[in-house]
């Protein structure tokens, strides 16, 4: 039986209702379906499986981002959340933390680099930003030391810390866990910085009028002791 077969034509003739002002052309129809199957539907097995591969191949391309993130410290600002507009946009480095000082923001960040960890021939510079007025502008800007991989900014933060009386910042910057750390502890009175103190060790305090320092054992110290204090007096801190 072919599909011009005659007994087909009286078939659909009777089934279906025929437009008077049309011949319908059955032979059409059948051939159409006949080489036209309808498509499959998916079942839900087959959409998980296609869910997991699409899943699969995003990870596969965010992967290397999140890697070369991680190794930057792109996700890991030491002062939390955003970077507030006035400190990524003045400053020209990767700002690595930063803090609001008065009307300002202090900012401490890495300039160039690159290599495995992104140091190489990279410099720790920290920044203070005006933003009385707009647009934000830096309005100090002081080199720290060179950069390293094993560096890591561990805190940023402000306060009156020596007589009560001034703006004030201060950061711990690790070189690296075996070699040790520094605290640097800056005035930013009249939109200048100005170095007061540098404190090495291994944890570091700071309350108005005196600096506690403290080391993970007595070979760690460069006074062999596991505690110093500094006190301010006469504009300047002394220990004892």
């Amino acid at each position: 039986m072919t599909i011009d077969d005659g007994a087909f034509h009286e078939a659909l003739d009777r089934l279906v209702p025929v437009r008077r002002d049309a011949a319908p052309d059955w032979t059409a129809v059948l051939r159409r379906a006949l080489e036209t199957p309808a498509a499959p539907a998916r079942s839900p097995q087959r959409r998980y499986r296609l869910g997991l591969a699409i899943a699969a191949a995003v990870a596969a391309l965010v992967a290397p981002v999140l890697a070369v993130g991680a190794t930057h410290n792109w996700f890991e600002p030491r002062s939390g959340g955003t970077v507030p507009e006035p400190v990524f946009v003045p400053v020209r480095g990767r700002p690595a933390g930063w803090v609001r000082t008065g009307s300002s923001w202090f900012v401490v960040y890495v300039k160039g680099g690159g290599g495995r960890c992104g140091y190489d021939g990279a410099t720790w510079r920290i920044a203070l930003v005006e933003t009385t007025k707009l647009p934000a502008r830096v309005v100090d800007d002081r080199r720290i030391s060179g950069a390293m991989c094993g560096n890591d900014l561990q805190w940023v933060k402000a306060g009156r810390f020596s007589d009560g009386r001034h703006h004030e910042v201060a950061f711990m910057l690790w070189t690296t866990p075996a070699i040790g750390a520094t605290t640097y502890l800056y005035r930013t009175d009249g939109g200048k910085l100005s170095l007061l103190a540098t404190f090495p060790g291994d944890q570091v305090t700071l309350k108005q009028g005196t600096v506690t320092v403290t080391y993970e054992n007595r070979g760690r110290s460069p006074h062999g002791e596991l505690e110093d204090i500094y006190r301010f007096r006469n504009g300047r801190y002394v220990k004892g």
